[in-house]
């Protein structure tokens, strides 16, 4: 079984302040003005940010499903944005990251190659991101149910195909699932972090993550990525405060080859 690999200290202040809110009544200017006082942290993909209005926010959960590339991506970039400044859109240096990959794209060059773009030490950007991998079902299950409740100190959970290693559409399946989102909803009571979830697509369904009600309920925020020939689409299906939007991001067309008119067939003309 893959376990976390570095585990750090203790911090109860951002617990202590979400049981404070969720136990008082406030007035809905309140809430705005408290919404409005958490940064918006970027995603590092321009589409997306435009469709939530400026990134993600530290007090919603986030589903992304569809493409698996670039929903991986997107977290990625996401994992090396946060560790920066507060003055440069980040949570603050030193941000401790949990990223759980059972899609197997974690990639550490692409990440310390994103965090030189950022101006940031990939040394330092790696050592804060706790990295675990499953790579079957049963494993995915123990890491979200019973060993990330255990970190100390995570203000950014990262999930990488949550569903990707689904075996069935068994009730018992169903239940696993379950017992996986009480055990991300205990981190969210203890350390209240930015959490991203990612999953594919149903492949019976063209707009409903694997995992059906169940994970799509647990999400505040639902965006459906999709990868064309040409563009990429950008979907928002669910938000708190927003309005059903869609974007899509061309591709930039590559030019055609010159094909040599040396030993050239006629097969190259049809």
């Amino acid at each position: 079984m893959h376990v976390f690999q570095k585990i750090v200290g203790v911090s109860l202040f951002y617990f202590e302040e979400l049981l404070l809110y969720i136990m008082s009544f406030n007035s809905g200017f309140k809430v705005y003005k408290r919404n409005n006082h958490f940064r918006l942290i970027s995603s590092g993909d321009k589409t997306l940010d435009e469709l939530l209005s400026g990134g993600f926010h530290r007090d919603l959960v986030y589903l992304l499903y569809g493409d698996k590339k670039v929903s991986t991506n997107i977290l990625i970039t996401t994992s090396v944005i946060v560790q920066k400044s507060f003055s440069n859109g980040g949570l603050g240096d030193g941000v401790r990251v949990a990223f759980i990959d059972a899609n197997n794209r974690f990639n550490p060059y692409n990440i310390s190659k994103f965090a030189v773009s950022q101006n940031l030490s990939p040394t330092k950007v790696l050592e804060n991101i706790l990295i675990a991998r499953a790579f079957t079902w049963d494993q995915m299950v123990e890491l979200l149910e019973n060993k990330l409740s255990k970190l100390e100190d995570v203000k950014v959970v990262l999930i990488s195909g949550i569903t990707t290693l689904f075996e069935s559409y068994e009730k018992q399946t169903f239940e696993d699932l379950l017992r996986a989102i009480d055990g991300i909803k205990k981190i969210l009571w203890k350390t209240n972090p930015l959490i991203i979830i990612t999953a594919p697509l149903n492949e019976y369904s063209l707009f409903r993550p694997k995992g059906g009600k169940i994970l799509s309920h647990f999400g505040s925020v639902l965006v459906m990525i999709k990868d064309d020939e040409r563009y990429i689409e950008h979907t928002l299906v669910q938000h708190p405060y927003l309005p059903e939007k869609r974007l899509l991001k061309w591709k930039p067309c590559e030019p055609k080859k010159k094909v040599p008119l040396r030993n050239m067939t006629l097969d190259l003309w049809f």
